[in-house]
């Protein structure tokens, strides 16, 4: 809902335009802005699964450190 938000929109999007790291969580699926942030050449997507889910704060935490 909240990415129809023109509000929410130039917000989140300075944000990701900043230098500042940012762990975030996207939608699986989704169209324009979502879909926008994704295709980002500078973002990393991490899926969580069963088989990482335990060793990912610790992998997540090093990376932003």
């Amino acid at each position: 809902m909240e990415c129809f938000s023109g509000v929410f929109v130039a917000a989140a999007s300075a944000v990701l335009d900043s230098t500042v790291p940012v762990l975030a969580r996207i939608a699986a699926k989704g169209s324009r802005f979502i879909a926008q942030v994704k295709a980002r050449s500078d973002i990393e997507l991490v899926t969580v699964t069963e088989g990482n889910r335990e060793e990912l704060p610790k992998s997540i935490a090093a990376r932003l450190l």
